[in-house]
């Protein structure tokens, strides 16, 4: 990279980070105008910007700087008093230096057409020299920095000579006292050698041993001087360094292929371990296994340590984003005429970057609609017996596996009646709805788009625009907001959100065929029930779980997806969580709880409505992960038009007579398929016949068979591979497979059971044998 470009790079970082905490700190001084340390931090960085933008050549902004650092230096010398109004100018010109430096970021220069500083600079003059008491000091300060020069804070520069620098405690000088300590003394050397050369000209005729004595000895003493100061300044800078070294910066593209890696290592140890429970399965009591176990375990565990350290990397405080709220809060309440303060906890509270990125926004819009909504003007407050100065909480600290972000304010609420009113004249509910409606199902209508308590539109809010899409951006971080409110005592929001987006806990289920990861934080529980739990209230399905009745839906009914699985004895639900809103998801099976690693699906799969990416199982196969908001919405939807207990029944077979059932016959033998169909026609059952396994595969896809005899020795595919292959559908997994052959040695009974294979039956056999057998597989 060039030089140029990466100091362009770092004094960019750099400068943004020292304005936001400038910023910061301005609202702090307002509140505390006497902190004379606050106001000198604050002056340093001015003058910090000023010296790197004048070295780079960014004209404008040294030259806004400069008059900005002309009024703080006033004020810190306690010749001026920062009142809301001076703070107004110094902010607006911090404003522009961020528009000043977005335009340097993005083109290069300072040139911005449209960042206009002439009026600002007019403003900052005006306070520096018109209406401040002690001005004159001010132009004695500018003189005696261009004619004087001497004295720079507590440092008298006439006193210090290259003899005596090295007395010097350069620790304890302040940065602008060391600059002109530095400044000073490379003005003393230069001078030094100019003397020199005045020196050796005039003694040129001098013999060489009379000149090589002066020369030495005035040599000596600059050169002295020369080492003296800037090992002096090397000492603090190798000071300077080492605690600099303390951290490094990391390019974010390395973080997030750091990121990648580790995911695809959480994705091979997930392999890894079902691999080691399929190797115990068969081998089991071998001593390898032991080994392999450790082994397995240690790798399980690093892979563990390690994706907890470069989650970790990948954290920033969340104070980042708190920080720019005092700023906020400040504008709004001068332009709303309101007393606010706001209390900030938790800023050290740690997020992944990407989620610090993404969470600024819905924090703006709600913290302005807390200002706006809940805080009243100072004289309502005073009639209520409140202080006219109200309060607004922005809190954040650890819960589990998520992070919460409390806004809390203590203005005057929201009354649920009122929120439901609003609502049914919206059009957003209807009256039937409102009724059945909790409290807490009210506050969340503030969330709906188009909705709005303002009987006006301003600049700040009515629109009933923001509060919508904040709900969209919390749950596309897989977040849930929850709202509590008491009328008169104000209005707490709690959001909530996973730590890391990368690599998340999820339930794996089964619909049909199908497997789902459902991502945890939302799994509220899984319960087991029978049909004869589930209610009908007005054609619509519903779960009575203890105190609570739960709409109910069949997630193959939500995605569509084709049942061929008869439904068993029991009903697997997941109650699924999305703020106040509860639903109950009947599933196929539970399959398990997984840490997976979410995967894109691409710009062609993007989208795909209740999906929100994929993943990869330890078994090599690809996952969908669901998106729970998206799939909320498709389930109210599905809910609405499918009876779950009749989408159940649906696909319930109902046999009643033997010729209902179907069985298969695999035999590559002509004359063992004619016993065997000989032998099954007294029961009364269709019969029908395949040559091999693989003529078997075929036909069990077209025809519903109930049972299938097996052949073990067969051409093209035997009927161990057979059985095999079956088991690997879902939707055979309860077919019956019996073995009708004539090995029968122990092995070949347990690899029959190992394939899956319910019965083994060995030749000769009698009818009445095999009738029984059949018989008691088909529920006859």
């Amino acid at each position: 990279m060039d030089e140029i470009q990466e100091l362009l790079e770092d004094f960019l970082v750099e400068a943004f980070e020292m304005i936001e905490e400038m910023d910061q700190d301005l609202i702090e001084l307002e509140n505390n105008p006497d902190d004379l340390d606050l106001l000198n931090k604050i002056f340093r960085v001015a003058h910090t910007i000023k010296g790197s933008s004048g070295f780079l050549n960014f004209e404008k902004l040294a030259h806004l700087t400069h008059h900005m650092e002309a009024v703080l230096d006033k004020a810190r010398k306690g010749e001026l008093k920062i009142t809301p109004e001076i703070m107004d100018v110094i902010l607006e010109s911090v404003d522009l230096m961020k528009a000043i430096l977005e335009y340097i970021r993005d083109n290069g220069d300072d040139s911005s057409p449209d960042v206009n500083i002439d009026d600002i600079v007019k403003k900052l003059d005006a306070i520096a020299n018109g209406e401040i008491p002690g001005d004159e000091k001010g132009n004695k300060e500018e003189k005696s920095e261009e004619k004087e020069g001497n004295v720079v804070g507590r440092i008298n520069l006439d006193e210090i000579t290259l003899e005596n620098a090295d007395e010097l405690d350069l620790d304890s000088l302040t940065p602008e006292e060391l600059d002109a300590v530095l400044e000073h003394l490379v003005k003393l050397r230069n001078e030094g050698e100019k003397k020199e050369e005045t020196a050796k000209k005039e003694n040129k005729e001098e013999s060489k041993e009379e000149k090589q004595i002066p020369e030495k000895s005035q040599e000596s003493t600059p050169v002295k001087k020369q080492e003296t100061k800037p090992a002096a300044a090397k000492k603090t800078e190798i000071r300077k360094i080492s605690a600099a070294e303390q951290t490094i910066r990391v390019d974010v593209k390395r973080l997030d292929q750091l990121m990648n890696l580790i995911g695809e290592l959480v994705l091979a140890k997930n392999r890894l371990i079902k691999i080691y429970n399929d190797v115990e399965e068969r081998y089991e009591g071998e001593k390898f296994l032991e080994e392999l176990n450790q082994v397995v375990s240690s790798i399980s565990i690093v892979t563990t340590d390690l994706q907890i350290a470069v989650m970790k990397t990948r954290m920033l405080p969340i104070g980042k984003v708190f920080n720019k709220f005092p700023r906020l809060v400040r504008d709004l309440s001068r332009e709303l005429g309101k007393k606010v303060k706001l209390i900030i906890e938790g800023e050290d509270t740690e997020l992944d970057k990407s989620i610090i990125e993404e969470i600024g926004d819905p924090l703006v819009h709600m913290i302005r609609n807390s200002i706006d909504h809940g805080i009243e003007p100072p004289d309502v407050r005073k009639a209520k017996g409140k202080p006219e100065e109200g309060t607004v909480w922005l809190r954040a600290y650890n819960e589990g596996n998520m992070i919460v972000i409390e806004i809390k304010d203590d203005g005057a609420g929201m009354d649920p009646e009122k929120l439901k009113q609003k609502a049914i004249e919206k059009g957003i509910i209807t009256p039937a709805e409102a009724e059945n409606m909790s409290d807490k199902e009210a506050f969340m209508l503030i969330f709906k788009p188009g909705f709005s308590t303002a009987d006006k539109v301003t600049s700040v809010s009515g629109r009933g625009v923001g509060m919508d899409v904040v709900k969209t951006n919390i749950e596309k971080l897989n977040g849930i907001i929850e709202v509590d409110s008491v009328p008169g005592q104000g209005t707490t929001f709690k959001l909530k959100i996973p730590l890391t987006l990368a690599i998340i806990q999820a339930l794996l289920v089964a619909s049909q065929e199908e497997l789902f990861a459902v991502p945890l934080s939302n799994v509220i529980e899984t319960v087991r029930i029978v049909e004869e739990d589930i209610y009908t209230i007005e054609g619509k399905s519903v779960l009575k779980l203890r105190d609570e009745i739960l709409p109910l839906v069949n997630m193959a009914d939500v995605f569509k997806i084709e049942k061929v699985l008869e439904p068993d004895k029991y009903l697997y639900v997941v109650i699924l969580g999305l703020g106040a809103t509860k639903i109950g998801l009947i599933v196929d099976s539970f399959i398990g709880q997984e840490e997976i690693v979410i995967k894109s699906l691409g710009e062609f799969l993007k989208g795909i409505p209740g999906i929100a990416g994929a993943t990869i199982r330890g078994d090599g196969r690809v996952t969908l992960i669901v998106d729970v908001a998206s799939l909320m919405k498709l389930a109210k939807e599905t809910h609405n038009k499918v009876n779950a207990i009749e989408s159940v029944q649906e696909n319930k077979k109902k046999k009643e007579k033997p010729e209902d059932y179907v069985v298969l016959i695999v035999d590559d033998s002509n004359m063992d398929r004619k016993i065997m169909r000989q032998a099954l026609e007294p029961l009364g059952v269709q019969v029908i016949e395949a040559k091999d396994g693989v003529e078997a595969l075929e036909m069990l896809k077209k025809n519903a068979v109930d049972a299938m005899l097996i052949d073990i020795e067969m051409p093209r595919m035997d009927g161990y591979t057979l059985a095999q292959e079956i088991r690997k559908y879902n939707k055979y997994r309860k077919l019956p497979l019996i073995a009708v052959t004539s090995r029968t040695t122990k092995a070949d009974r347990v690899r029959g059971v190992e394939v899956g294979m319910n019965e083994y039956i060995t030749k000769p056999y009698t009818p009445e044998y095999l009738q029984n057998v059949v018989k008691r597989n088909l529920g006859l």
